[in-house]
């Protein structure tokens, strides 16, 4: 099973040529087709028509291979592409790149060794670039701290675990897939802390 996933910035630029090239493809079907018209800065899984084939794919159970004509229509932040791609895989979701010329797993299932090298080179990449989130944040909240901005939790109603699964089917089912907590708040609409406490439940009932 093929599915095809083009991206094009606005409603002006044109999908045709990305079209073309899925056309030319074995296994291409219309009704697998997934347009974006969206900035390439705003993550995968918060996209529309990304967020709704992965649902569609991930739902069915079927092994199959997404299609893109370059890597960059997954986004332009390597941090996010990496995730998309490693969500992918955790999904058993093969990504075939037509420009670069590889697909992430192998008939058998296995992770391709040469697409995993390509990833690895990227992934380093992306490590200096978390480091150097990560440095940002910390002094960040150490500047909020010294101003006061850091007060701690507020004293709340307590619900059971039982009453957050029920009401936060939707967050369970992201976080199996392996979305991260900003996608799924941008999906649901949750608060990043529900989804924090959600997450702590199903990892503790081993859900995840």
């Amino acid at each position: 099973m093929y599915y095809f996933y083009s991206r094009i910035s606005t409603a002006q630029q044109n999908s045709s040529r990305q079209l073309e090239n899925f056309k030319s493809h074995i296994g291409y079907d219309v009704k697998k087709v997934f347009i974006e018209k969206i900035q390439g800065n705003v993550p995968f899984f918060e996209r529309p028509e990304a967020n709704r084939m992965f649902d569609e794919i991930t739902d069915d159970l079927q092994s199959c291979t997404v299609v893109v004509d370059s890597v960059d229509r997954l986004g332009r932040n390597l941090l996010d592409i990496l995730h998309t791609i490693e969500t992918f895989t955790k999904n058993g979701i093969n990504l075939k790149s037509l420009k670069e010329g590889f697909t992430t797993l192998l008939d058998n299932g296995q992770e391709n060794p040469m697409a995993k090298l390509v990833i690895s080179v990227m992934a380093s990449i992306g490590e200096m670039e978390r480091n150097r989130i990560k440095t940002r944040t910390a002094e960040g909240i150490a500047i909020g701290k010294a101003m006061g901005k850091f007060k701690g939790r507020k004293v709340g109603a307590i619900q059971s675990d039982e009453k957050l699964l029920q009401r936060h089917q939707t967050v369970q089912k992201k976080l199996i897939k392996g979305l991260t907590v900003r996608e799924i708040s941008e999906i649901s609409g949750a608060s990043s802390a529900t989804i924090i406490k959600v997450k702590k439940v199903m990892a503790n009932r081993n859900m995840i």
